[in-house]
């Protein structure tokens, strides 16, 4: 293949993935402490929200926080609250207009 085929490919790809995806801190030697599954479904001409909370019961700290758009929508994810190094977070996830949302969120401690 020559080097114009691979470009236009790659290029091709990254446009094809658009997925607003979360992914903060790193995982390395980190247990899950939580997860979970957010399904909202569409409203027309409606934005869905959904906060998750996560609150530690213990002194562990957040190593990592990930949020996956499973629907490849252009939703955002976004933390209002918390974070990285503190013992709790709320992650906000907020669909496009008239969308549903489908999230894999996951926080490592």
């Amino acid at each position: 293949m020559s080097l114009l085929t691979q470009i236009t490919i790659l290029c091709l790809c990254l446009a094809l993935y658009n997925a607003e995806d979360l992914q903060l801190g790193s995982g390395v030697n980190a247990q899950l402490g939580y997860q979970e599954i957010v399904k909202l479904g569409s409203v027309p001409l409606t934005v869905r929200t959904k906060n998750v909370f996560y609150n530690s019961n213990n002194t562990k700290t957040i190593k990592s926080i990930s949020a996956v758009d499973i629907d490849k929508s252009k939703a955002v994810p976004t933390i209002t609250a918390g974070g990285i190094g503190s013992s709790f977070v709320n992650v906000r996830l907020k669909s496009e207009k008239g969308k549903a949302l489908n999230y894999l969120v996951q926080i490592f401690v």
